[in-house]
Order: C-alpha cells, then sequence, then structure tokens
C-alpha cells in the first residue's frame, strides 16, 4: 500500500492551463502594459487606453462565462 491512510487519496479537479491559455494571458499582458504606457503620453492616449483596457475586461468576462457554460455541460 502505498501512502497513509490518515490522507486517502483525493481526485483534484484543478485546471492545468494549455500552452495557447499561457500565450493569451502573455499577449493580453503585454497588451495591457501597452496601454498604461500610452496612458502616460497624453489625454488622447489615455482615452485610447481606457478602450484597450474595457476590451481586455470584457474579453476576461466572455472567458469566464464560456469556463461556466463548459463546466454546467460537464456536470
Amino acid at each position: 500500500m502505498t501512502g497513509s491512510t490518515d490522507y486517502p487519496k483525493i481526485e483534484r479537479a484543478i485546471h492545468m492551463p494549455s500552452v495557447s491559455d499561457m500565450a493569451l494571458f502573455v499577449f493580453f499582458s503585454g497588451v495591457l502594459l501597452l496601454a498604461a504606457w500610452i496612458a502616460g503620453t497624453g489625454r488622447v492616449a489615455y482615452v485610447f487606453a481606457m478602450l484597450i483596457v474595457a476590451a481586455a475586461f470584457g474579453y476576461a468576462v466572455l472567458d469566464l462565462l464560456g469556463m461556466e457554460i463548459r463546466r454546467q455541460t460537464r456536470d
């Protein structure tokens, strides 16, 4: 018998991110940093940067909704 009887094997449902998930994270982090850099350059650029940030937040919400829908269909 492997392991301790005090701590039985627990199956965990931890989502490990794929390479494409990590690439999307790096890309959108870069977009966010670009938006912050542009925001420091002027008033018109600030509005443009805030539109980029709003789009990033919108994507995050859509991604979360998609994840919840997938989770609902698996259960």
